[in-house]
């Protein structure tokens, strides 16, 4: 794909029914409040310091799920009618305020309720991100287990490399139409091995790497005590997508900023979401 000021390609949907902030979805949406923190990526989660601002109680081991209103459920259904008027589907992120595989008692029922309201929002697309992939098809519905619904794409955060080579072997297994990483915040350089040989525990017999992957979200640490993002880690994973053809959307540098090849604090809003004079936008086909 070319390079120029902007890289887009598909699922771009209108400005003036994008609600969302989060540069690669159009909504959020969570089925429950809560969680619990699993992994280095996890130490200065937002969603934990917006829990403690409104009374909190949800989040670490021993706490509860907050459950959701029946006004706050019957949004979907509204965006997936205007996303239809429209002619254009509206992307949806679940959860910004949980993980969707988290697997908490308090969390399944309303879990089985998220799986119904997916099927019945065509004009959606679901994108379930988790640091818990190992989770999944233990709590999907049976049919889900042979063939994800269409409208779901499923991905997997991965900050540093430990968590790469823990997670992306189990997200490889999900039998979804779109896979994606989510390597924000970025903590450490990451190699992918998209022209690696995925072995067939995999799933999918001796597949290519780059055949499972369809899709890499990459950004740096934002908020109080952010960690900084060095530019050569993002742009090791840009290059790598580049090489594999898999599309890369640039979300944020962060706090940090590169100044002479290295991080420098300057502000989130300063700081951007450029790479090298580029804002990437690539979404999967």
């Amino acid at each position: 794909m070319k390079e120029n000021a902007k890289v887009n390609s598909n699922y771009q949907i209108s400005k003036n029914m994008r609600e969302s902030k989060i540069e690669w979805t159009d909504h959020t949406f969570n089925h429950v409040w809560g969680c619990t923190k699993v992994s280095a990526g996890c130490k200065n989660c937002y969603a934990e310091v917006l829990d403690n601002r409104w009374k909190g109680g949800h989040w670490g081991p021993g706490s509860t799920r907050k459950a959701m209103s029946e006004a706050y459920w019957k949004q979907p259904l509204k965006w997936n009618a205007a996303a239809k008027k429209a002619g254009v589907p509206a992307k949806v992120f679940c959860a910004s305020m949980a993980d969707v595989f988290e697997g908490h008692p308090d969390t399944l029922p309303h879990l089985q309720r998220l799986f119904a309201l997916i099927e019945s929002t065509p004009f959606l697309i679901w994108q379930l991100l988790t640091k818990r992939p190992e989770n999944i098809m233990q709590l999907v519905p049976d049919h889900w287990k042979i063939q994800f619904p269409a409208n779901v794409w499923i991905g997997t955060s991965v900050e540093n490399q430990e968590a790469a080579d823990q997670r992306i072997p189990e997200l490889a297994k999900i039998p979804a139409v779109v896979r994606f990483l989510s390597c924000e915040p970025l903590l450490g350089p990451i190699e992918i091995g998209f022209f690696g040989m995925a072995p067939a525990e995999w799933g999918y017999g001796y597949s290519m790497i780059y055949q499972l992957i369809h899709w890499v979200i990459a950004g740096g640490e934002s908020g109080h005590g952010a960690r900084p993002m060095h530019p050569d880690w993002v742009r090791s994973i840009r290059d790598q997508c580049k090489a594999a053809e898999i599309p890369f959307l640039m979300k944020q540098w962060g706090e940090w900023a590169e100044d002479g090849g290295y991080p420098v604090r300057v502000g989130k809003k300063l700081a951007g979401r450029l790479l090298d004079g580029v804002e990437w936008n690539q979404f999967p086909k």
